[in-house]
């Protein structure tokens, strides 16, 4: 076999099994613009992906989901508050973590804190966001 053609096949057979991706606003100021422009709302998430037990699970079981990585792309910017394990509390990622709580008054990780594009509060979820089914469900019925 020749080596380009070995290379070809790794990488279809890479490009094939991956999975698709959500697509994150890299800073808020980007997701209200891409909102207004794209007629779309804006989904906060505030998580702790790497050390958060129910956050970990909101990712592989709701934000891994094709189906919910298709509905999301269709109907929102996603911005993505990360904290990490140690918080620097003079980060942007604290900063924006902090602001966003007490804005909207949540306390829990995971939360899913949904605005129009003209940034008017829909909802803030923190309950039931391990579970796919009834994730989607609350988003729908909110949308």
């Amino acid at each position: 076999m020749k080596p380009n053609f070995l290379f070809q096949i790794v990488f279809l057979f890479i490009f094939t099994t991956s999975q698709a991706q959500i697509q994150k606003s890299p800073d808020y100021e980007t997701a209200k613009v891409q909102a207004k422009n794209q007629n779309k709302d804006i989904l906060i998430v505030l998580t702790g992906s790497e050390w958060c037990k129910p956050c970990v699970k909101m990712k592989k079981n709701v934000f891994e989901n094709q189906e919910f990585i298709d509905y999301a792309s269709q109907s929102f910017v996603i911005f993505e508050v990360n904290m990490p394990r140690n918080w620097d509390m003079n980060s942007k990622v604290y900063q924006d973590y902090a602001f966003f709580k007490e804005k909207y008054q949540t306390n829990a990780l995971p939360s899913l804190i949904l605005l129009d594009s003209d940034e008017q509060l829909k909802a803030v979820v923190s309950e039931k966001l391990t579970s796919f089914e009834k994730t989607m469900e609350t988003l729908k019925k909110l949308k």
